[in-house]
């Protein structure tokens, strides 16, 4: 079969102009029901006008600009690995669900506007992800990481994370997720945070904390906002992992832990705008010694009292 003949295998498929020998073939196949469901998933999917043949003519470019090589029959796997980058280039192109991603790296801070006009405003090393197209009908949010939330009022807006959800109709409030970590800041409005095994409502300057298998934590807040929005990140008696965690978040570095016990708590702040000052402000109170192996790892041991 020539190389052309095995690039169109899919084109045919999907309009019905397959041999019953053919067909036949290909349904006995380990991958046929793989692309059946692909292509299946695909119908769900509102799609725009498009020409069909020029889609396909393009992607048969793209296929035989590709290096020549040994031809296998129509049913052999290389024919069926070429059908379902056709069908997956199709959805990518056609059937965008709505899905909106965004990110930020070490040390940066992303401010964005969702749907409804609602703002979200992104700490370092976090993702958070929604549908734009099904927004109307839902407003769901899912991180991972740490944000600050201005809702809009409106339908009950839902942030999803690994270890926690909150709900709300409109207010601001900060959650931040980590391993086995979920913390919710209100600090306007009314907000609702729920684990697997319990909940609280929280109002202006209540905040809620849930770590490993240990009972979830409640206590008051003074200020009107999250210090790190202004470069300075704070923690109440959290774990100390925790605390070196969002320092390699917003610096350049790793540490190594062999030395300490990164269970027990600190309460106090760092900036995010000198390294040598933020290792001070956290180590030097928790009794903990830092060098440098090479420029980006950090080696902690405890000072013998």
């Amino acid at each position: 079969m020539k190389r052309n003949q095995s690039d169109t295998f899919l084109a045919r498929w999907l309009n019905n102009e397959l041999t019953p020998k053919e067909l036949s073939e290909f349904e006995k196949s380990s991958d046929y029901l793989l692309y059946k469901k692909i292509a299946e998933k695909s119908l769900e999917f509102s799609a725009p006008d498009y020409n069909k043949g020029l889609i396909f003519s393009e992607i048969e470019k793209k296929v035989s600009s590709k290096k020549e090589g040994k031809v296998r029959s129509l049913v052999k796997r290389l024919s069926y690995v070429a059908a379902a980058s056709i069908i997956l280039t199709i959805g990518i192109l056609f059937f965008n669900d709505g899905s909106e991603e965004h990110l930020t790296n070490i040390g940066e801070k992303l401010a964005i506007v969702l749907p409804d006009n609602s703002k979200v405003l992104l700490n370092s090393k976090t993702t958070i992800s929604y549908n734009d197209s099904q927004w109307g009908e839902k407003r769901i949010v899912k991180l991972d990481g740490e944000a600050y939330f201005e809702v809009e009022k409106g339908s009950t807006f839902i942030v999803e994370s690994p270890h926690g959800q909150v709900a709300v109709l409109g207010t601001k409030f900060n959650i931040r997720t980590g391993e086995g970590f979920f913390e919710v800041i209100c600090y306007e409005g009314k907000v609702e945070a729920k684990t697997n095994k319990h909940s609280g409502i929280l109002t202006k300057g209540n905040a809620f904390r849930k770590q490993g298998g240990t009972l979830p934590e409640r206590w008051d807040v003074s200020h009107n906002e999250p210090t790190w929005k202004t470069g300075e990140s704070s923690f109440k008696s959290v774990p100390l992992k925790h605390v070196i965690k969002a320092l390699e978040s917003q610096y350049n570095v790793r540490f190594d832990l062999s030395n300490i016990n990164s269970e027990d708590k600190f309460t106090g702040s760092f900036t995010h705008n000198n390294l040598k000052t933020a290792l001070q402000t956290v180590f030097v109170p928790m009794k903990i010694g830092v060098t440098f192996s090479g420029k980006k790892t950090v080696v902690l041991e405890a000072m013998n009292e």
